[in-house]
C-alpha cells in the first residue's frame, strides 16, 4: 500500500523506468528456517508475491513470507525455505508480467510447495486521490475494483500453470483496510475517510475474494483479525496507519496457519 506522497514518488519511478524497458521485477529474498536438512528430507518451499504488505514495509520485522516461514517451520519441525517478491508499490498487473516475463519469479512460483498473495491496494491509489481532491463515490472506485479482481483472476491462473506439480491451493488475503486505518486516519480525514475506505475495501475484498474462490484458491480473511467486533485497529498497524507493526504480522501469519493445509 502507498501514501499519496508515496504514489507520486512510484508514479516518477515508473515512468523513469519505462525509457529504460519497463520496469524491473522486485529483487527476490530467500531465507531457510530450521536445520539443515539431509539431502533425502523435504524442504517446504514457501514463495510470497505481493505489495508492500508482503514485502514488510515498516512492520519491523523480516517480512510477512519470511514470518509465516518461520511459524511454519516451528509447527511441522521441518526445514522452510521462504523467497519474499513482495515490493513496495506492486499492482496486480505488475505481479501477472513477472509471473508471464521474468525468469527468477516463474522458477521461484514454479517450485513452491506454498504460494502466498497479498496485491490489489495499490491498484486503487488513483481512486484515494480522486476522492481528497474532488470526492469518489461508488461509481468512481467500483469499476477499478472489479478491475483489480479481473486482474488477480489472471494472477492465479499464471501461478496454477506454473505449479501444475503442487496441488496445495494459494493462500490470497484480503485487506482491514486497503488504505490507511485507525488513529492515522481518524486525524488525516476524519470519520469520513473511514467510512469510505471501509466501502471502498469491502468491495475490494470482494473482488479478492471472488477471484481467489474461483480459482480453486483460499481466501484468508484479514478484516475480523484487525478490526473484529469493531475493534480499534491501531494497536495492530506502523505510524504510518497504513501498514501491519509486528503484532499486526503475527495476526496475519496466525490467519495464515489457521489456512494452511494439514497435508504441507
Amino acid at each position: 500500500m502507498k501514501t499519496r506522497v508515496g504514489a507520486a514518488l512510484y508514479a516518477v519511478a515508473v515512468l523513469l523506468l519505462a525509457g529504460c524497458g519497463g520496469t524491473a521485477a522486485p529483487a527476490a529474498r530467500t531465507a531457510s528456517y530450521g536445520a539443515t536438512a539431509a539431502p533425502a528430507a523435504r524442504v517446504i518451499r514457501v514463495v510470497g508475491l505481493g505489495d508492500s504488505v508482503m514485502a514488510g514495509t515498516h512492520c519491523g520485522c523480516a517480512g510477512l513470507a519470511e514470518e509465516y516461514g518461520k511459524a511454519l517451520q516451528a509447527r511441522t519441525g521441518g526445514r522452510v525455505q521462504v523467497t519474499n517478491l513482495g515490493a513496495n508499490g506492486l499492482v496486480t498487473s505488475d505481479v501477472l508480467r513477472d509471473l508471464q516475463h521474468d525468469r527468477s519469479t516463474r522458477s521461484a512460483v514454479s517450485q513452491a510447495d506454498l504460494v502466498v498473495v497479498t496485491i490489489g491496494a495499490n491498484d486503487l491509489v488513483p481512486q484515494l486521490d480522486e476522492w481528497e481532491t474532488v470526492g469518489c463515490d461508488r461509481s468512481c472506485f467500483s469499476g477499478p475494483a472489479m478491475q483489480t479482481g479481473r486482474n488477480l483472476q489472471r494472477v492465479l491462473a499464471a501461478i496454477a500453470a506454473l505449479r501444475i506439480s503442487h496441488p496445495e491451493p494459494v493462500l490470497v488475503t484480503d485487506y482491514w483496510n486497503v488504505f490507511t486505518d485507525g488513529d492515522v486516519a481518524r486525524r488525516t480525514g476524519g470519520r469520513a475517510q473511514i467510512d469510505w475506505t471501509t466501502e471502498v475495501t469491502t468491495l475490494a475484498n470482494q473482488q479478492i475474494c471472488a477471484a481467489a474462490r474461483s480459482a480453486g484458491d483460499t481466501c484468508v480473511d484479514l478484516v475480523a483479525a484487525f478490526k473484529g467486533g469493531g475493534t480499534d485497529p491501531t494497536p495492530l498497524l506502523a505510524a504510518d496507519g497504513d501498514h501491519p507493526n509486528p503484532a499486526g504480522v503475527r495476526a496475519i501469519v496466525a490467519e495464515l496457519l489457521a489456512a494452511t493445509p494439514g497435508t504441507v
